[in-house]
């Protein structure tokens, strides 16, 4: 089977996509024969072995053989203007395609600038959407909030388990970490600091913090640090820039436990990288990972709310003697649910249905 995975990869290594993109073309070099096209022009990504310089006409026949007749293009996210053309060009030689939105087309992910998406949609994207063979989920909550698409089918993203682990927490309050995109609403932001407030006596008597690192996202930076100062939370809440390589793995390993608020997600990566070291989570169902997070007892789960979150983080302190069984069942989670060969593997078979 020959596939042909078309992105947006930047360097930003706090974008998920960038991040597993690449994870799932070389991945699946092992079961297909797999090219990338990366529209960041002149940007090649490492380790993959067949990838080709983008081209805005796209002709297929400047592809070598056998990637200029691929049996199944994927597309990694909706709104590029660029897929559209395309797409196009995939139709007209009757070469079919999937998306991939990463959790771009949920109802929650379409109110982010809702006007501007709709208009987007009516003149450019249904239509690619629309004639897509089908919208690759990365989980059943994502695909049940995805009001897009005839056929849907669910396969997820994976993570790699590093050979360092956690091993020791703390003996008095709390480390909550958050590492991720500054991003207010999609991220929950406002939800998770709002929740600090809500309970930040009890955090100072418990000598908990929450520690935040992330890209700014159009001056979100600025009014995070603004809340943080303004309701006093200066000495609960630590903002910082980005965090990227083994100064990552060094804070992820400073924590006692990973926390994502998020209102929606296709499958987060910040909260499975956490999980592969054996940090547990706590986690809104938002994340999409609540439920697994609770089967396997590796963190805990609340609602999308700032009551549910401020609960949750009091409940997390209340029960750290239970942290060192959370960080063996965070690491069984990922071996049992996320390991990329699997992953991989199981995506492929999907694809050969697809197109059988």
């Amino acid at each position: 089977m020959v596939v042909l995975h078309i992105a947006y990869l930047n360097n930003n290594a706090c974008s998920g996509v960038c991040v597993v993109v690449p994870q799932h073309v070389i991945k699946q070099t092992k079961y297909a024969t797999i090219g990338f096209i990366n529209i960041a022009a002149n940007n090649r990504i490492d380790g993959i072995n067949h990838q080709f310089e983008f081209i805005k006409e796209f002709p297929l026949s400047s592809l070598p053989n056998p990637f200029d007749k691929p049996n199944l293009v994927v597309f990694h996210e909706v709104y590029r203007p660029e897929f559209i053309k395309f797409a196009k060009v995939l139709l007209k030689a009757h070469i079919p395609y999937i998306i991939v939105p990463h959790g771009s087309l949920t109802c929650n992910a379409q109110k982010k600038k809702r006007l501007k998406k709709k208009v987007a949609n009516i003149m450019f994207f249904n239509s690619f959407i629309r004639h897509a063979k089908a919208i690759q989920c990365l989980s059943q909550r994502e695909a049940d909030d995805t009001k897009f698409g005839s056929h849907k089918f669910i396969e997820t993203n994976g993570i790699q388990l590093p050979q360092i682990k956690k091993e020791l927490f703390t003996n008095s309050g709390l480390r909550f970490l958050y590492i991720g995109r500054l991003d207010i609403f999609h991220k929950g932001l406002d939800l998770l600091l709002n929740a600090v407030k809500l309970i930040k006596e009890q955090l100072r008597n418990s000598q908990s913090k929450l520690v935040l690192y992330g890209l700014d996202e159009a001056g979100y930076f600025k009014q995070l640090q603004k809340f943080i100062k303004e309701n006093e939370l200066s000495d609960l809440v630590y903002l910082n820039h980005e965090v990227i390589g083994i100064n990552k793995e060094i804070e992820i390993l400073k924590a006692d436990c990973f926390i994502q608020t998020s209102r929606f997600e296709g499958m987060p990566m910040g909260i499975l990288e956490a999980l592969s070291y054996g940090l547990p989570c706590l986690v809104t169902s938002g994340t999409t990972l609540d439920k697994l997070i609770v089967d396997y007892n590796a963190g805990w789960a609340c609602d999308t709310s700032v009551e549910s979150i401020a609960e949750t983080i009091l409940q997390a302190i209340n029960e750290k003697l239970l942290l060192n069984q959370k960080s063996h069942n965070a690491r069984l989670l990922v071996e049992d649910r996320f390991e990329w060969d699997n992953i991989a593997k199981k995506t492929i078979e999907q694809y050969k249905l697809l197109i059988s």
